[in-house]
């Protein structure tokens, strides 16, 4: 009887044991469950505003004739485009098209053509201010507004000093940006930025004497990457003149 007791009080002791196990091996693959969800949920979420890369067909008209038509159904000359970007982009029914964003003083453009025909397929109008707020992540900051100066270069000799600084030829560079802002002296400057090939130009001119107040030189996916990161002309530099004297 003894025995019988003792042989049953193991196999209690063993039971509990496994069923202990069991319940923390349970336990472990919830919980690495939910950590594989977590995670997959926060991908997910970084990916949601990843613009997918889309290839410019071999027949597609070009983003120079894109922004050519894109201005002309804005109604904006392009000496008055202050910013002009062109992209590739899909839309749903898989019709490739050049999506072009124009800043025209306080109204923002967006006009998306036919990679292949040329043809407007849709147009978007709305302040500049709007669409600067509408932005995902609100990565981009809103800026201070600085006046122009009256007695200012203005900004064509601006570009014109900052392309030449850079060493690249107006037909060479894209995506060219150019507004007033103020250093931390005070210094009113006009701040120049392009793209050529692989390559981000960001150049400072002084707004009154012409002089080049700084420049940066990156590469054109770093500052991609940490734009998208709302970090812009922080990053690190491979060429920098910073606050040159006139």
């Amino acid at each position: 009887m003894k025995h019988k007791f003792i042989i049953a009080a193991s196999l209690a002791a063993i039971l509990s044991v496994s069923v202990f196990a069991l319940s923390v091996s349970a336990a472990t693959t919830s919980s690495s469950q939910t950590a594989v969800e977590s995670s997959t949920d926060n991908n997910k979420k970084c990916g949601q505003n990843k613009k997918e890369k889309v290839a410019e067909p071999e027949n597609a008209i070009g983003k120079d004739k894109a922004k050519a038509a894109a201005l002309k159904e804005a109604g904006v000359s392009e000496d008055k485009a202050e910013k002009i970007k062109a992209r590739v982009k899909k839309l749903e029914d898989g019709t490739v098209v050049y999506k072009v964003g124009i800043t025209s003083g306080d109204t923002y453009y967006s006009v998306k053509i036919n990679a292949l025909t040329g043809a407007v397929v849709d147009k978007k109008v709305q302040s500049a201010e709007e669409h600067e707020a509408s932005k995902p992540h609100g990565r981009h900051e809103k800026k201070e507004k600085v006046a122009e100066p009256e007695n200012a270069i203005g900004k064509d000799k601006a570009k014109a000093t900052a392309l030449k600084e850079a060493g690249i030829a107006e037909d060479k560079a894209e995506k060219i940006k150019s507004r007033v802002t103020k250093l931390d002296d005070g210094t009113v400057v006009y701040k120049v930025s392009f793209t050529s090939g692989d390559k981000y130009y960001s150049v400072k001119i002084n707004a009154l004497t012409g002089a080049v107040a700084e420049k940066k030189v990156q590469s054109a996916e770093e500052h991609a990457s940490l734009k998208a990161h709302g970090k812009g002309d922080s990053a690190k530099t491979t060429d920098s003149t910073e606050n040159a004297k006139s």
